[in-house]
């Protein structure tokens, strides 16, 4: 797993008003939590961590600089607001190098399937899988290379090889991606003009005979 330095300053907890003003400065509040330090509160530059997220993605280890110290901690939760699409706070766990966590993982598909060739669909089922290993021995990303899949092939968990030293908790008979068969809808044709013009004939002449046969038991 990539790992990345980036600056925070401490600040303490504080009203909505104060976060917002937070933002106004072009910084994201955030919070910092885990098993080796106390809750503390921090925000960073909103373009150095955008830029960063931009280099190597989210599933990074961010070596935290706070007054002097630095926290290796990994992302948790990134709140999104939901109008302007812009991060808006972030959850960041410390954690300890030599220990191991639990994590999920992305997974990115890449090459072209002979069966999408033959006009087959690749059909991802997972986009993440879980894992747990040492942050430093856990990659950023599974690429998981779809090259030689046929129309009807399956590529499973348990197909994944990630190393002695990553242990998955996916399902190993989970579903990772397959290439599928397209499917076509049956269409029903509407009735024909034809049949419909015959119909209403009919209907017609049962009409006229019913009435004639009323206006014969009135003369009687």
């Amino acid at each position: 797993m990539k790992r990345v330095s980036l600056n925070a300053e401490r600040r303490e907890v504080t009203t909505k008003g104060d976060t917002n003003k937070i933002r106004r400065e072009g910084k994201i509040p955030a919070v910092v939590y885990g098993k080796i330090t106390e809750t503390f509160y921090v925000a960073v530059n909103y373009k150095d961590f955008t830029k960063i997220e931009h280099e190597v993605g989210r599933s990074a280890i961010f070596d935290l600089n706070v007054e002097g110290k630095t926290y290796p901690s990994i992302i948790k939760e990134i709140q999104i607001d939901p109008i302007k699409r812009n991060i808006i706070h972030i959850d960041f766990e410390a954690v300890d190098l030599s220990k191991p966590v639990y994590m999920t993982i992305p997974l990115t598909f890449v090459g072209e399937a002979i069966g999408v060739k033959k006009g087959g669909i690749l059909d991802p089922s997972l986009h993440e899988i879980e894992v747990e290993g040492l942050l430093t021995d856990l990659p950023d990303k599974v690429e998981v290379d779809v090259s030689n899949l046929d129309i009807k092939d399956v590529i499973y968990v348990k197909d994944l090889n990630l190393g002695d030293k990553v242990k998955i908790y996916s399902d190993p008979d989970a579903v990772v991606v397959s290439v599928v068969t397209p499917t076509t809808e049956e269409v029903v044709a509407p009735a024909s003009t034809e049949a419909q013009s015959v119909a209403q004939p009919t209907e017609a002449k049962a009409e006229t005979k019913t009435e004639s046969s009323k206006e014969g038991a009135k003369e009687k």
